[in-house]
């Protein structure tokens, strides 16, 4: 799986981040543990990248260095790549446990994105130090970087906007803020719906231009996709595997939900409500990509 497909994920789990929220017990502790396992499996991987690179650095060759470069500029890429997904489920853990007295996501979504942190930072230090012909690859990560830190702002602001923990997650909280000023004055019909599709859209072509064609990790990442499908699933989905009618959620939990859910349905205009059917619009064969 190549790492524009987590980039993918992340902006289906922002899209639809509402839906996500709304429901206390979303995430169970076997999708934790899950999402846990196999952040930790890649982040062992990136380490032992890291570690050959010191080697490299260790024997002053440049050639040792040059190949070294070749042979994980990939790996480089979907360090940061990656990143936006991992922020953004620390955001959604964070959003789960902005009501609850008791912390039960956040502290192991914020743990990962801490590890993915060191990684990325790693990876920032090698950019710096590049020299000579290097300078130019260098040159494309940090257009990465810069690429991927403001989609990132996007995706949390739209996370944001009835929910202000996310905001912790933003790279530039006054970007992400921005962000989710400009979405809540689209509403909640067919424009929001559309300004969504559009910058996915954007968001997916301006990364996979900007990456190697070539996945460095293809295992690793579908186990982490797969991680997070799981942490959907459980609420989520039916019995069948079919993505449940957000109202069929939200009629599953507290009466205050509900009554907010009432609110809505007696509104002059059903299609306006803040998620009338944010999760109809993608049903289980379009996860399959992350599943699979």
């Amino acid at each position: 799986m190549h790492s524009v497909l987590l980039v993918d994920l992340a902006a289906v789990v922002s899209e639809h981040g509402p839906a996500i929220l709304y429901g206390r017990d979303t995430l169970s502790p076997e999708a934790l543990t899950k999402y846990w396992a196999a952040t930790h499996d890649r982040f062992s991987l990136w380490h032992q990248a890291m570690a050959r690179y010191r080697r490299a650095e260790q024997t002053d060759s440049r050639t040792e260095m040059d190949a070294w470069w070749s042979d994980h500029m990939p790996l480089m890429e979907e360090i940061l790549v990656s990143e936006m997904l991992t922020r953004v489920i620390a955001a959604l853990g964070a959003g789960m446990d902005a009501s609850s007295e008791d912390e039960e996501v956040s502290p192991v979504t914020h743990a990962i994105l801490l590890n993915h942190l060191e990684a990325s930072n790693r990876v920032h230090q090698i950019i710096l130090k590049a020299r000579g012909p290097l300078s130019i690859k260098a040159g494309q990560l940090n257009r990465i970087r810069q690429g991927i830190e403001s989609w990132t702002d996007v995706l949390i602001g739209r996370m944001s906007i009835r929910n202000a923990a996310p905001f912790q997650y933003a790279i530039d909280r006054e970007r992400a803020t921005e962000y989710a000023d400009e979405a809540s004055l689209q509403g909640h019909g067919v424009l929001r719906k559309t300004s969504n599709a559009l910058m996915n859209i954007s968001m997916h072509n301006m990364i996979s231009q900007r990456m190697s064609s070539k996945p460095a990790l293809p295992a690793a990442n579908r186990e982490v996709s797969r991680s997070v499908m799981l942490m959907l699933r459980p609420e989520l989905f039916d019995s069948v595997g079919t993505l449940k009618s957000l109202w069929m959620h939200r009629l599953e939990n507290s009466v205050a939900q509900t009554d907010r859910m009432l609110d809505e349905l007696t509104s002059a205009d059903i299609h306006e409500a803040e998620t009338s059917d944010s999760l109809e619009l993608t049903g289980g064969s379009y996860f399959e990509r992350w599943c699979s």
